[in-house]
């Protein structure tokens, strides 16, 4: 009778495992419809609704699926916990997140990620790592948290990589633009920019920093020389907002930075600092536009520039010719040596510091007490400080003379009047002569070839 009963009591036993797993899957189905788990194995804990799953983990609902090594799911709030060899992929747009651990809740369709996280973007040509990510995946945004990485492989550009660092970043997988923020900085190659916010557009290469931005540009490999150290051959520029596009200009091959608001630039080489309201510069061939107000000061110099705009520029094969042009009611000021020259089109060379100023330039000597007029002028950095070139006029309060070139010599403080026989008139008297010097301080003249009357 025994032997008779056991068959039946193992197909009972049989019967009732089949049961309780068809009820667990009933459960499943039931709790979320629109989810499909599965694994190696599961076991179900009736009293707390908790599935847990071990061995190749799988969770798919419309937005996502995400596999691990072991998956729990909590039947009641429909979260479900993954650890080991974590991967989320979105299939909207096929993007994934790969790490140690992470958190799913079904309902709202937001994963908390830690452990480690990658992104990775569609095209894989963006990499996001950082300590913590959060993603929602009723939208195209991640969100990592925490000594955030970014890096871009720009294939389209000779693989050019863009990395991206910050405390926070917000990446939008449809527009491909992330947001940096909290000690925000992009590096490219030798290059640095920074910013309280910093976007970048990887599908257009483009950055933009916004709340004073700074960009470091590497000019030369060279090292420039202090009195203290070596320092790094950098252009700086400062703004209250900087866009750096890497497809810029006509040719759409320009890589262009574009700076708004209180835009200063440093160039060590040159040792000058550009200042306006808006610029635009062409990084790699150096050529830079300032307006809105712009100057150019070279300190070492003491001299300060502006005009109605400027331009900045490098010519010749190694660029070894520099220019820089003020444009319209143009004034230069060389404190130490109290001159000022003033005119509509002016040409510095930042490296000799040799000026040439045209269109009805005006130079004043000594504070202004001495007014110079001619076609052209030039402005040295030696002894022979300032030439003015073409039908020359020298006025001041007890002179006034008329010359074809005339030339001011700052050291010992004296004007040479020369060409087409030169006059000066002081007082009642007047001199003329092959050549004429005129002592500023001492009002001295020297005359060589001389008629006309030499007053005491």
């Amino acid at each position: 009778m025994e032997k008779k009963i056991m068959p039946k009591i193992r197909k009972i036993k049989i019967y009732i495992f089949a049961l309780s797993f068809l009820i667990a899957s009933s459960l499943f189905t039931q709790s979320q419809s629109q989810s499909r788990r599965s694994a190696d194995k599961f076991t179900y804990d009736n009293k707390g609704k908790i599935f847990q799953y071990t061995g190749n983990s799988k969770l798919e609902d419309p937005s996502a699926i995400i596999t691990s090594h072991t998956m729990t799911f909590y039947r009641e709030t429909e979260v479900a916990t993954f650890s080991g060899n974590v991967k989320l992929l979105s299939k909207t747009n096929d993007s994934t997140i790969s790490a140690g651990y992470a958190s799913y809740d079904g309902k709202s369709r937001y994963a908390y990620v830690r452990n480690n996280p990658i992104l990775r973007s569609p095209t894989n040509n963006v990499t996001i790592r950082s300590a913590f990510m959060e993603r929602d995946f009723n939208t195209p945004l991640a969100k990592a948290m925490s000594n955030v990485h970014l890096i871009h492989i720009d294939r389209e550009n000779d693989n050019k990589q863009t990395d991206g660092y910050a405390d926070q970043l917000i990446y939008n997988m449809d527009t491909q633009v992330s947001e940096l923020r909290g000690n925000a900085r992009l590096h490219q190659g030798n290059d640095r920019i920074e910013g309280e916010v910093l976007e970048y557009n990887s599908q257009k290469s483009q950055a933009n920093a916004m709340g004073r931005g700074k960009i470091y540009i590497l000019q030369t490999n060279n090292y420039v020389e202090t009195n203290e150290r070596q320092i790094s051959n950098y252009n700086i520029v400062t703004a209250d907002r900087i866009f750096l596009d890497d497809y810029g200009g006509e040719d759409k091959q320009t890589r262009i930075l574009y700076a708004y608001g209180n835009v200063e630039a440093y160039f060590y080489e040159e040792n000058m600092i550009l200042k306006g309201g808006y610029v635009e510069y062409e990084v790699d061939n150096e050529h830079m536009y300032l307006y809105q107000e712009p100057s150019v000061r070279i300190p070492d110099r003491g001299i300060i520039a502006f005009g109605e705009w400027i331009e900045y520029k490098k010519e010749g094969d190694s660029n070894q010719f520099k220019d820089i042009i003020f444009h319209n009611d143009v004034v230069l000021v060389d404190y130490d040596e109290k001159l000022s020259l003033e005119g509509e089109l002016l040409h510095l060379d930042p490296d000799t510091k040799i000026a040439t100023i045209s269109g009805d330039p005006h130079a004043y000597l000594e504070d202004r007490s001495i007014k110079i007029i001619s076609v052209t002028m030039q402005m040295f950095n030696d002894d022979e400080k300032l030439r003015a070139n073409g039908d020359v006029s020298v006025e001041s309060k007890d002179m006034s003379s008329k010359s074809a070139w005339a030339t001011y010599f700052d050291k010992r403080k004296y004007l040479r009047l020369w060409g087409e026989t030169p006059s000066l008139k002081q007082g009642e008297s007047t001199v003329r002569g092959r050549e004429i010097k005129y002592y500023i301080e001492t009002e001295r003249i020297e005359a060589y070839g001389v008629s006309g009357e030499i007053p005491d």
